[in-house]
């Protein structure tokens, strides 16, 4: 049950760093590319990060 908490909560803090790299973005950034251009770079941000820890902790 711990493991599955840190998880979770884990995920939370990855969505709410994303959101807050969103937020900065200036206006013509977000105006010229598309949602789903910005959506796809975060996901795929977030989940290079995890693999690179998990890949660090199996030592």
């Amino acid at each position: 049950m711990d493991r599955m908490l840190r998880t979770v909560g884990r995920c939370a803090l990855a969505f709410l760093l994303a959101l807050g790299v969103l937020a900065l973005l200036p206006h013509a950034v977000l105006d010229a590319v598309p949602d789903s251009v910005i959506g796809g770079a975060v996901i795929v941000l977030v989940w290079v990060l995890g693999t690179r820890r998990v890949a660090g902790r199996a030592r």
